[in-house]
């Protein structure tokens, strides 16, 4: 059986060390080649596990990347070039701490729906509906509506990406330009994130980039054929999503699973999310949880509104 987990930022770095040894101790922790090889030559891998961390936040040169180099654990750190280049945050971070009942209100003056239609559902939930211009519009209003300054900038240097480059533990791969939910976009600005961010990562390192991370990530939500498709003209290889499970030889190599792991997690937690692979994400729809479902269900609200008005 083989794994792939993946983490975003990390606070607390007893924790994620702690995570480290505890998985060592499991699985052996395999590099990004040894993925590739279970689908292009169908290897019996073993017990394995590789590690994946989307975003490039600072906590990855700060906290992740030296556990790392003490512990010689390979791992994929999957960035947006333009975020590292231009110092830049992206839209999730930048509205962290925000008042939801503001954003709430933006947001339905943004979408032209009245705002009971948005009650029920999260900031966050809303926001992922949205094409990227729209998600910036809500935060240039809410800034200069009440006065926010931008946050101070929470991504790695290039000069850190480079340095984790250059150390031959970590591979490096595109996570689009901006971190866009791509299904919300339209087909030129769907290419140009994707195909851009592979250039220009691959100019700033000087090497090609094969490996992409799809922003959010859960097939048939945000991401189908269509990127699939930018994706191959762009030369990856192997492209990942959040669809919670274990690798399997039939996989689509441009659709690979992958186990999230969250800030601060329980190595029990973990545990459990690893032991039902598919089935968590199925134990979540039972429930009626998950970001995919409640999307899902303000996706079609906000359909049904629009269809009553035009009719």
């Amino acid at each position: 059986m083989i794994s792939v987990l993946t983490f975003h930022a990390v606070t607390d770095g007893d924790w994620f060390e702690d995570l480290i040894c505890w998985l060592k101790r499991r699985y052996r922790l395999v590099p990004i080649d040894i993925v590739s090889r279970f689908y292009t030559d169908v290897t019996d891998v073993g017990h394995a596990c590789h590690i994946t961390v989307d975003d490039g936040d600072r906590s990855f040169a700060d906290i992740i990347f030296p556990t790392l180099v003490r512990h010689n654990v390979p791992a994929s750190l999957f960035v947006s070039p333009k975020m590292c280049v231009e110092n830049r945050n992206f839209w999730f971070q930048e509205i962290k701490g925000y008042r939801e009942s503001t954003l709430r209100s933006i947001l339905a003056t943004v979408v032209n729906v009245p705002i009971v239609l948005l009650t029920h559902f999260s900031v966050d939930s809303i926001l992922k509906t949205l094409p990227l211009h729209q998600i910036n519009e809500v935060i240039r209003r809410y800034q200069e509506s009440t006065g926010t300054t931008e946050k101070a900038r929470q991504n790695i240097s290039v000069c850190a990406l480079k340095e984790i480059a250059a150390s031959g533990l970590v591979t490096i791969g595109a996570h689009t330009m901006s971190h866009p939910i791509l299904s919300n976009e339209d087909d030129a600005t769907c290419e140009d994130e994707i195909a851009r961010s592979v250039r220009d990562l691959s100019t700033l390192l000087g090497r090609p980039i094969r490996h992409f991370a799809y922003p959010n990530g859960i097939p048939g939500v945000d991401l189908g054929e269509r990127e699939a498709l930018v994706l191959r003209n762009a030369g990856i290889r192997m492209a990942f999503t959040t669809e919670s499970r274990h690798l399997s030889a039939t996989d689509n190599e441009l659709r690979i699973p992958r186990l999230g792991v969250s800030d601060m997690e329980t190595t029990r937690f973990v545990t459990a999310k690893m032991l039902l692979g598919s089935n968590w994400n199925r134990l979540k729809t039972i429930v009626g949880t998950g970001e995919d479902v409640e999307r899902r269900r303000l996706s079609r609200a906000l359909r049904c509104f629009r269809d009553s008005v035009t009719n």
